[in-house]
């Protein structure tokens, strides 16, 4: 019963969740274009959450916009890349594509 318990213990410790990327290692999907399907992935995933609301990008090739928006942003700011990728993404996106302000 112990043997059971301790491989139980010990492959709920191995599949725990570790934390979210900083920017450091989004920015090296960034710049590795074999990774490039990837990293629109974390782009789409985080921009489609906020479409219409946070942000609002164009509806032609909106991938690619979003892609070199996020991309662009991440170089023009080294000094922030300890942050969480996700929380990135977000700035990067909302300084491109500010949704309108309802009036």
């Amino acid at each position: 019963m112990r043997i059971a318990m301790l491989a139980v213990l010990c492959l709920c410790a191995a599949t725990t969740a570790r934390a979210e990327d900083d920017g450091e290692d989004f920015q090296r999907l960034l710049r590795n274009p074999a990774a490039r399907e990837l990293a629109q992935r974390y782009i789409d995933n985080a921009a489609n959450k906020w479409e219409g609301r946070v942000i609002c990008t164009p509806e032609a090739d909106r991938a690619e916009a979003r892609y070199v928006a996020v991309r662009d942003w991440f170089e023009a700011h080294p000094q922030e890349m300890w942050r969480p990728q996700r929380y990135l993404i977000m700035q990067g996106l909302q300084q491109a594509f500010p949704c309108a302000p309802k009036s």
